[in-house]
């Protein structure tokens, strides 16, 4: 398993993953499959140096990919704040890789400034919710039937996580908050 910044000519296999989560009605707002035109600017828009897009391989094969994006574009206090999104090929889910990409992706938070993480969910992903909590996320904010997915209602979830403080010299990042940034620092060779 390898886990690398993302190049343009991973759009068209990171889009096949997107719309699966998009045909399953569960994992994202968006109810329309999308294409190559639709996610152009959204890929040109992020850099490894400050809002990464991670492609997680097996076998020399796309299974999973990660994004951390900026939260509140363009506001300049929220600078330290992040988004963090994660969607693997269905073929995959169960074998403990979104865990890992994860886990690599808070690593390397702090290399990128990002003091805070947040991700956005629907509150009927509740496997999603499972794996951040194992992560040190929690509920920051609910906001009740604000999502319908094909005729059906749901609530929109912020879970949040503080990745570090000013004050603190290493961030904690594995799950139960059990190692510090420095002793994940091995997982970020080949990037």
């Amino acid at each position: 398993m390898k886990i690398r910044f993302a190049k343009y000519k991973d759009l068209k296999k990171i889009i096949g993953i997107y719309n699966q989560a998009i045909i399953a009605g569960n994992a994202t707002g968006d109810t329309k499959e999308i294409n190559i035109k639709d996610r152009k600017d959204w890929f040109n828009e992020h850099n490894s140096d400050k809002y990464p897009i991670y492609v997680m391989e097996f076998n020399d094969t796309m299974i999973g990919w990660g994004s951390i994006s900026p939260y509140r574009k363009g506001r300049e206090g929220f600078k330290e704040t992040a988004e963090i999104s994660y969607y693997l090929d269905y073929n995959y889910h169960g074998q403990g890789y979104g865990k890992k990409l994860i886990e690599y992706m808070i690593a390397d938070c702090k290399r990128l400034g990002i003091k805070n993480l947040l991700a956005m969910l629907l509150e009927i992903n509740k496997k999603s919710c499972s794996i951040l909590e194992e992560f040190g996320f929690s509920k920051w904010g609910f906001m009740p039937d604000v999502v319908n997915i094909k005729g059906k209602r749901c609530g929109h979830l912020i879970y949040g996580r503080k990745i570090y403080s000013d004050d603190e010299k290493n961030a904690s990042i594995h799950p139960n908050n059990r190692a510090s940034a420095d002793g994940a620092k091995s997982t970020h060779k080949g990037l």
